[in-house]
């Protein structure tokens, strides 16, 4: 997982629920001291599970966004 983005994780925002950690089918995720952690980075497909059921949007994954070059109108 070279130079991968991995999830945001924001502990203030957390209540613990679990359910990014649930949601995660890597195993990514897990909680320490009541917040979660990466601890399975390697495994991370960035595939947005976590964030999209957190209820306090304590998870947030960054996606770069790339422009596919534009067509030249002179050929077809």
């Amino acid at each position: 997982m070279t130079n991968q983005s991995l999830p945001t994780l924001y502990p203030t925002r957390c209540t613990a629920c679990g359910l990014c950690l649930v949601a995660c089918a890597e195993g990514v995720l897990a909680l320490q001291a009541g917040c979660p952690v990466v601890v399975q980075p390697q495994a991370c497909t960035y595939c947005g599970a976590c964030e999209q059921v957190c209820p306090t949007e304590a998870v947030e994954l960054y996606y770069e966004i790339v422009l596919a070059p534009e067509a030249d109108p002179g050929t077809d």
